[in-house]
């Protein structure tokens, strides 16, 4: 301390009482957060939790996931949902209305809070399973499964799933003519290995 005049630390103290007065007025003047306004945690800004809720139906909500931690200006008692950094979201839901401004609510246990109605993320399946006649010659049927796309017309031998110790006969045709797509009640003849 032997080393700052009086005069220097007054002039520091100054100008430091000058930069949070201007961010405070910045924030006074906009509306929402933009890139006008600096983001000082704790002097334009206050910490608001995120509460993700999912709407069962029958007036049933519960809490899902984890709760996180936004950065609201001072001067705003909403939140614009769209806002809301997507990797915060709890995994494998998506916001139920992008287009939503939320209230930031007060509580003594819980503090500044907002709650977010988020929905499942439904994942529309690709690949089906399906069953397939396998023969073994001279009329030993065996059952098998083959995975094909879900609008899938037929099968073909790169589909199926051969069981241990089989393999498909090329006697009856080539490997390029297994490849192709076959109706599904086609039975596919096996040798063993």
């Amino acid at each position: 301390m032997s080393n700052i005049s009086r005069r220097q630390f007054l002039k520091g103290a100054g100008v430091a009482t000058l930069a949070v007065a201007a961010a405070g007025v910045l924030a006074g003047c906009s509306g929402n957060a933009g890139p006008d306004v600096p983001d000082v945690p704790g002097v334009t800004t206050r910490p608001v939790t995120v509460i993700f809720m999912k709407d069962e139906g029958n007036g049933v909500t519960n809490v899902v996931g984890e709760t996180a931690k936004i950065d609201v200006l001072k001067t705003e008692n909403s939140v614009k949902v769209a806002d809301i950094d997507k990797k915060l979201l709890p995994e494998d839901y998506h916001l139920e209305n992008e287009n939503a401004v939320v209230e930031v609510r007060k509580d003594d246990s819980k503090g500044e809070y907002i709650i977010v109605f988020v929905t499942d993320v439904t994942v529309t399946p690709t690949k089906k399973t399906i069953d397939v006649k396998l023969l073994e010659l001279p009329n030993n049927y065996i059952k098998a499964k083959a995975e094909v796309a879900v609008d899938a017309t037929g099968v073909s031998a790169a589909d199926i799933q051969l069981p241990d110790g089989y393999k498909l006969s090329t006697d009856y045709g080539t490997a390029e003519e297994l490849l192709k797509v076959r109706p599904f009640d086609t039975v596919f003849i096996v040798t063993k290995l």
